[in-house]
């Protein structure tokens, strides 16, 4: 971006951005509940119309989840980054297509930041469309109350920065130095790791 801005608040995606990416194995997933494989979970799951199935679907996904939650591990810098801005008076949430209960669950990996020392956690169990909706980070942004577009939206994944951009946000794309199979997310910034994003708020 060339045109300057101002940055009140800092909305992190979580799996694979404040963890280390891989935790979930979204191809066993999809295998698991009959998700086709260029289908989204989510939204498969939303058509699905048997209730038994549906929440069988549901069951799987949270079961995976959890696995997850257990062995995941706070991504390189993602403590002291989070650090940094509390210190710098920048408000920080989290916008996940998680639940907030495996996000809860996720934390007990981290050794110097907690759920609660977030402003707002934003997941699939707030009435909002999830990501790539800007509906949750429009939520965020009223719950920070702050503008969207002083708002930095941060992920790994094509839908986080979809998801900023559609409300207006500074987005944020974390390449994480590995090869990724969508299309380039055409975000405001690149970082490979998260204490660039140190330089980009500055």
């Amino acid at each position: 971006m060339d045109d300057p801005f101002c940055v009140k608040a800092v909305l992190f995606d979580f799996d694979g951005t404040l963890t280390k990416p891989g935790s979930l194995d979204f191809k066993l997933i999809k295998r698991t509940i009959g998700c086709p494989a260029e289908s989204f979970i989510l939204e498969f799951i939303e058509t699905l119309d048997d209730h038994v199935q549906r929440e069988k679907a549901i069951s799987a996904l949270e079961n995976f989840e959890t696995r997850a939650a257990d062995c995941s591990e706070p991504n390189n810098g993602a403590e002291d980054l989070l650090l940094y801005l509390h210190s710098n008076g920048l408000s920080t949430g989290i916008i996940s297509r998680n639940s907030l209960e495996s996000i809860k669950r996720s934390f007990r990996n981290f050794k110097k930041i907690k759920a609660a020392d977030f402003d707002v956690i934003i997941t699939r169990d707030d009435p909002v469309r999830p990501k790539p909706y800007a509906d949750g980070v429009i939520l965020a942004a009223k719950k920070l109350k702050v503008d969207v577009k002083e708002l930095v939206v941060v992920g790994d994944f094509l839908f986080d920065i979809q998801a900023g951009k559609n409300a207006g946000s500074i987005t944020v794309f974390l390449n994480n130095g590995l090869e990724h199979d969508f299309l380039d997310p055409d975000s405001d910034y690149t970082i490979f790791q998260l204490g660039e994003l140190k330089d980009v708020i500055r």
